[in-house]
């Protein structure tokens, strides 16, 4: 009977340990889990800059041609007026032509247009009520 007691605690105790083991065995796994879960997704998002980098420097690409090849098509058409249409016409097109031009430009016309850009002011719809005009800016005039 002493036998039969002894190797039913042994069992018992056998089961005890098995589960504990297996309680203390599976936090090991989900450890493991999350921390393969968590490089993978570090991986994903090194991935996503690396790719979202690409694209601005592919667009800032880009756009950089289409700048240039709207100033070519801007001096194509500005030369063809020049050569192709009336005094009067390409006086005009070189008088109201790129900024470069408005800026070297020291006719009538174009220090009209800057004095006229200078007039200019911004929308004053955010200036509270009671204010006569905008808030001043550090740093501009």
């Amino acid at each position: 009977m002493l036998w039969i007691v002894a190797l039913g605690c042994l069992l018992t105790g056998c089961l005890i340990g098995a589960v504990l083991f297996k309680l203390f065995r599976s936090d090991e796994i989900r450890v493991q889990q999350l921390e393969s879960q968590l490089q993978q997704l570090s991986d994903e998002y090194e991935n996503y800059k690396k790719e979202v980098h690409g694209h601005f420097s592919d667009s800032a690409i880009l756009v950089g041609k289409l700048t240039e090849s709207y100033r070519e098509v801007y001096q194509h058409l500005a030369q063809g007026a020049r050569d192709l249409c009336p005094d009067y016409i390409a006086s005009q097109m070189t008088q109201l032509g790129s900024p470069d031009s408005l800026a070297s430009n020291e006719g009538s016309a174009g220090s009209a247009i800057n004095a006229a850009s200078t007039r200019l002011s911004p929308p004053l719809d955010y200036v509270l009520p009671g204010q006569e005009e905008a808030p001043q800016i550090p740093g501009r005039s």
